[in-house]
């Protein structure tokens, strides 16, 4: 579900990594992403992963909030800041990006 709201299709949460990286996603979204994959997966054969162990539930829950916080919570709280910028200010930084070379 958050490979979805993150923009990908769902579907393979391996796959969707994959295609978050291309996009250029930050290495440690990108390896917390991976560790709450690679441990939930495991979790579903017994013995492989030890998800009752309270310290590795603490820190997959961890991860989970770093990789929101990071794709999701901060880009709303910046955009939001950002938009309230003057519009001569906007268009201003908008010309500025535009004649990048």
């Amino acid at each position: 579900m958050l490979c979805k709201e993150l923009g990908e299709p769902g579907e393979n949460i391996n796959r969707d990594i994959g295609s978050l990286v291309k996009k250029g996603l930050p290495a440690t979204v990108q390896q917390s992403l991976d560790v709450v994959r690679v441990t939930g997966n495991h979790a579903v054969h017994p013995g492989q992963i030890e998800t009752d162990d309270e310290k590795v539930v603490g820190a997959l829950f961890s991860l989970l909030n770093v990789i929101v916080e990071y794709m999701v919570s901060l880009p709303s709280r910046v955009g939001s800041l950002y938009d309230a910028l003057p519009a001569g200010a906007l268009e201003q930084i908008k010309r500025r990006d535009e004649t990048k070379t």
